[in-house]
């Protein structure tokens, strides 16, 4: 329903936040829950927000119940409130400072002193509670330079969906945050201003309703709202998922190399055990710096998981600024898309040679703006200049780091992928 949650347990969710801590730049954590999907639905900017997210948990039963009806399990519910404590635990043992922003002042005193207390060695660097505000009318500089000046590994961002999430993706080209992640309650939470399911509630997916007799002012319409949401959309989605076409005895990948450019063709099912080939092939094609065209014009069932590892790579392909084009989509695939409310996330054509022509003519554009200098029309041999040519070659040589960097970012990314697929 147009949110690509990484199938992770609690366990191998820690151990991702740790590689991307340690990779440093700015990585954004999402628990999204059935309120989370609703609101992408309707939200075009929101979705694309959260597929950019570096990892989305599934913060609530409902979701993990309905990938088991849609055929691409999830492990387990990862919960943000039992995210925050492995967090901190993982910060004390490594001597990383963490943030705590938003929540009221109460809440936040109380939440970081809990957390110390279970973590003598934690280093909370900072803490800030903002007047509530709407987005436009917030005093963005101020947070920021608080962030800024106290240099934190973590930072927890208490603001309430959707908008703590659009708070970190409008910053996140100004966070040198490492790891930052929504939390929504979680602080109030921690400090005692609301009280936890019991345990056995937890565990049989029963905490909402917990939550609804106590705020049922406030959740129990919005709960309602989430169910007819879930009830009108999955039976959709669950539709173009079944009638697909099925070619398992014809199933096969080839990939082929045209200049810049790989080409990889899927023909019949894409089924667990061909997906992990195609992985492969991705992963192999990112690595050596490709333009990717997938040609998807012999394929037969495409699963929903499918569709998650196709939004994985356009956002890698994305921030290392290459072209990821899928080519000669059939209908039925269109209109899983559709169902997932991902058709508009593709960028696609009619053909393999009709990508590879829009792949030169872009790159002879590039190639020509970049080799128009400036000269100097009174000078009798027309010589460049010297500080443009200079300026020229610091744009060369930033951009040949840059994307050597976010190469060598993706293709660990795409590894991770991978196993995690295998593991399941």
């Amino acid at each position: 329903m147009g949110v690509p949650f990484d199938n992770v347990t609690m366990h191998e969710a820690m151990e991702l936040i740790e590689e991307k801590i340690d990779e440093e730049g700015f990585h954004q954590v999402a628990t999204a829950n059935v309120d989370f999907v609703i609101h992408a639905m309707g939200d075009q900017v929101l979705q694309e927000v959260l597929c950019s997210c570096d990892l989305i948990v599934p913060d609530g039963m409902p979701i993990v119940w309905a990938s088991r009806l849609m055929g691409c399990r999830l492990k387990e519910r990862v919960s943000g409130i039992d995210m925050v404590p492995r967090l901190a635990e993982l910060a004390a043992r490594r001597g990383w400072g963490m943030f705590l922003l938003g929540a009221s002042e109460l809440s936040s005193r109380a939440a970081a002193e809990v957390l110390k207390r279970r973590f003598p060695k934690l280093r909370i660097v900072g803490r800030y509670c903002p007047p509530v505000a709407d987005l436009a009318d917030m005093d963005h500089e101020e947070i920021l330079g608080r962030i800024e000046r106290a240099e934190p590994h973590i930072l927890l961002v208490a603001m309430g969906h959707p908008k703590q999430e659009r708070w970190l993706a409008m910053h996140r080209d100004r966070l040198r945050v490492p790891l930052c992640m929504g939390v929504g309650a979680s602080l109030d939470f921690l400090a005692g201003a609301v009280s936890r399911a019991p345990l056995w509630m937890q565990r049989t997916g029963l905490e909402w309703l917990y939550r609804a007799a106590q705020e049922p002012q406030r959740l129990a319409q919005r709960y309602v709202a989430d169910a007819f949401g879930l009830a009108r959309h999955l039976p959709a989605q669950f539709a173009a998922n079944a009638i697909q076409p099925r070619k398992p005895s014809n199933a096969a990948i080839q990939a082929e190399r045209f200049a810049t450019s790989s080409v990889i063709t899927v023909a019949g099912d894409l089924n667990p055990p061909m997906l992990t080939d195609l992985e492969e092939h991705l992963g192999r094609a990112q690595y050596e710096d490709c333009d990717i065209i997938l040609d998807l014009s012999e394929t037969a069932y495409f699963g929903l998981d499918s569709v998650a590892l196709l939004v994985h790579l356009a956002k890698v392909m994305k921030r290392q600024n290459r072209h990821f084009w899928l080519a000669g989509v059939p209908a039925h695939i269109r209109r899983v898309f559709r169902a997932a409310r991902m058709n508009h996330y593709f960028v696609s054509v009619p053909s393999v040679r009709d990508a590879l022509y829009r792949i030169r003519k872009s790159e002879n554009r590039l190639l020509a703006q970049s080799a128009t200098l400036t000269y100097d029309p009174s000078t009798r041999d027309r010589h460049v200049q010297v500080e443009i040519l200079k300026d020229f070659c610091r744009r060369i040589v930033h951009l040949s780091q840059k994307v050597r960097a976010s190469k060598n970012a993706g293709a660990r990314e795409l590894r991770r992928h991978t196993n995690a697929h295998k593991h399941a």
